[in-house]
């Protein structure tokens, strides 16, 4: 875990807004949220049939609204519902995300949607969701209010077999320490957290999701997990380029020849 922190998060006050909340990590956090004492979760994504089912495991406490974090204009109209509806909402976490495992040899195609979509999703929703949000958290009921954004040890370790990913979380992790500084003296910090869960290898989901929510929970700024966190804390050049080609050896990632 890092050693940057704040004071401790009320999680037990808090009503969290999570994006990609209906599977996987975000529902993670969201178990982890409502373990913790929190009593009302408030989460988005694109398959409604997720999101009703994660609603009907915890009835009354989890509010959903069918949403895309890829489209602007859902995500305008994102802040108008929770806004509307759940004023009472004090912390936003930048969770949904995609990763297309596609090695540079193989993306040989013209510009496709698919991999707008990834850029999009990953880094400029996020970032316009913060820019829409930090208005309306400023004025958070609670004392308290928090900004978290999702990323990845990848986001410090080149992935060259999926490299677009790699770089929205490097860019996102960039945002995140300049949104930190830029909010330090409102006193309602962002949060960056790193996981490495929910693929078909690395963490369990549940034990990611646990330790970044205790983590935030007691006054952590920057989590990590794992591997993530290992990849977090090297500084040395050399190191991140053994990494590197480390990686893209186990996953057999192709060179052109």
């Amino acid at each position: 875990m890092s050693s940057l922190k704040t004071d401790p998060f009320d999680i037990t006050t808090s009503v969290p807004l999570i994006t990609g909340g209906g599977s996987g990590i975000g529902f993670g956090l969201l178990e982890q949220f409502l373990r913790l004492g929190c009593t009302k979760v408030l989460i988005t994504g694109r398959r409604e049939h997720i999101l009703k089912q994660a609603a009907a495991k915890y009835p009354n406490k989890v509010h959903y609204l069918v949403s895309d974090a890829g489209s602007a204009s859902d995500r305008e109209a994102l802040l108008r519902w929770v806004t509307e509806n759940h004023p009472d909402c004090n912390a936003l976490i930048n969770n949904a995300g995609i990763q297309r495992r596609v090695p540079l040899v193989e993306e040989t195609t013209e510009w496709t949607a698919d991999r707008a979509a990834e850029i999009e999703i990953n880094l400029s929703g996020p970032i316009h969701l913060c820019s829409l949000f930090i208005p309306f958290l400023l004025k958070a009921p609670q004392k308290q209010a928090m900004i978290a954004n999702v990323s990845s040890g990848l986001a410090f370790t080149p992935f060259v077999g999926g490299p677009t990913y790699a770089a929205t979380k490097a860019g996102l992790h960039s945002y995140t320490m300049a949104l930190r500084w830029t909010l330090e003296d409102t006193g309602k910090l962002p949060t960056k957290s790193n996981l490495g869960g929910g693929h078909d290898f690395g963490e369990e989901c549940e034990d990611v999701c646990k330790t970044v929510v205790e983590g935030v929970a007691n006054s952590m700024l920057e989590v990590g997990y794992g591997m993530a966190d290992k990849w977090r804390l090297v500084g040395d050049r050399d190191a991140v380029e053994a990494n590197m080609h480390g990686v893209g050896e186990w996953v057999h990632v192709p060179k052109w020849s």
